[in-house]
């Protein structure tokens, strides 16, 4: 007799901070033979989102602002139906939901059809979502600690969920890069940031003059000019790696030295993970200042980080920030990257679970 074969709906779109782990599950639970099928707003136009490797369905949602209320109830509306329609035919054990208004027609559907619901969340703060369904849920899953904890709020292991993560021997010749040289990264989280480009070019024929024995990786995002990039860094001879996208990040931190980003929250726990100092200039407009808060907890509590405000982002404190770490023999560098390796020795005897664990075992009982 075949045991009944477990099904689980994830919902989660948006930022690579929500999509981004819910794959990474979605890869480790189908390895545990668990059925898969995805279910959010925005699926189908994510770049990074597999839609060859898993089943899904775009359902219809918004941002509830004073502007547009009525618009976006209207199309909450049609996509709580059609999430309605898709778990009474799909029949899902567990229901999984990653946060943001992307989800919330389906975990709304998931809480009115009473169906067991596990909720992660990746930032230092609950996001508007993730709140709002806390309660409902089975287990609240949380990577980093907070104050006043709710009952079902349990610890998981920290993102990305991957296995041991190994730098291909001829990844940095293939790209022309030299794996002995001191490595800039520079990004602007999944969807790029103009004012971080523009600054870091500003700032580039300054830190020339100081420090010769660097190379640079810059991610510049979809619609920035890549060849007028690569022409800029190839005028000042300073050998350089530019894209405007990568489905596969971890290699770059594998080839960096320092960091320059957003404070997303997939960025904080890569950071965390490869044991990168950085340079963080959190997103101002983000919602709750989750992006400033998800810094200062690099800079305070991980000990790993410098941070620069958009509205103080210039020429001046970037380089100022940049050499801060090159001086005295790259000393604060080495703190910093010995600060995240206390950091994740404290986590590693902590009571962590592993999510996936949870879900399946949440799907069983």
């Amino acid at each position: 007799m075949h045991k009944k074969k477990i099904k689980a709906l994830i919902s989660a779109s948006g930022t690579a901070g929500h999509l981004i782990p819910a794959i990474q599950l979605a890869k480790k639970l189908e390895k545990s033979g668990v059925d898969i099928f995805f279910a959010a707003y925005g699926l189908e136009n994510r770049e990074i989102f597999p839609k060859d490797k898993f089943k899904y369905l775009d359902v219809l949602s918004a941002p509830i602002t004073k502007k547009t209320i009525i618009f976006a109830f209207f199309k909450i509306f049609i996509g709580f139906f059609k999430s309605i329609k898709l778990i009474l035919k799909y029949k899902p054990d567990v229901v999984v939901g990653f946060g943001s208004y992307h989800t919330f027609p389906v975990i709304l559907a998931s809480t009115i059809l009473r169906k067991k619901i596990v909720l992660f969340d990746s930032n230092i703060i609950l996001g508007k979502v993730n709140k709002f369904f806390a309660k409902k849920a089975k287990f609240l899953c949380l990577q980093f600690e907070r104050e006043n904890k709710l009952k079902n709020e349990v610890l998981v292991k920290p993102l990305p969920w991957i296995e041991n993560y190994k730098l291909k021997e001829n990844f940095p010749r293939n790209i022309a890069l030299k794996k002995q040289n001191f490595t800039i990264l520079i990004f602007g989280g999944s969807q790029g940031s103009e004012i971080i480009n523009k600054n870091f070019q500003m700032t580039i024929e300054d830190l020339q003059k100081q420090d010769k024995k660097f190379q640079i990786i810059h991610i510049i995002g979809n619609d920035q000019n890549k060849e007028k990039f690569k022409n800029f860094y190839d005028k000042l001879n300073i050998t350089s790696y530019v894209s405007n996208f990568e489905k596969d990040f971890f290699k770059f931190y594998c080839l960096s030295d320092l960091v320059i980003s957003r404070s997303g929250a997939a960025s904080i726990s890569e950071l965390i993970y490869f044991e990168k100092p950085s340079i963080l200039v959190p997103f101002k407009r983000a919602k709750d200042s989750h992006q400033l808060k998800n810094a200062l907890f690099m800079k305070n509590i991980v000990k790993s980080a410098l941070i620069i405000e958009e509205d103080y982002l210039s020429k001046t404190t970037l380089l100022d920030q940049i050499l801060s770490y090159l001086k005295n023999d790259k000393k604060k560098l080495c703190l910093f990257k010995e600060n995240i390796q206390k950091f994740k020795a404290i986590q590693s005897i902590k009571n962590i679970k592993d999510i996936e664990n949870i879900v399946i075992d949440v799907a069983k009982n």
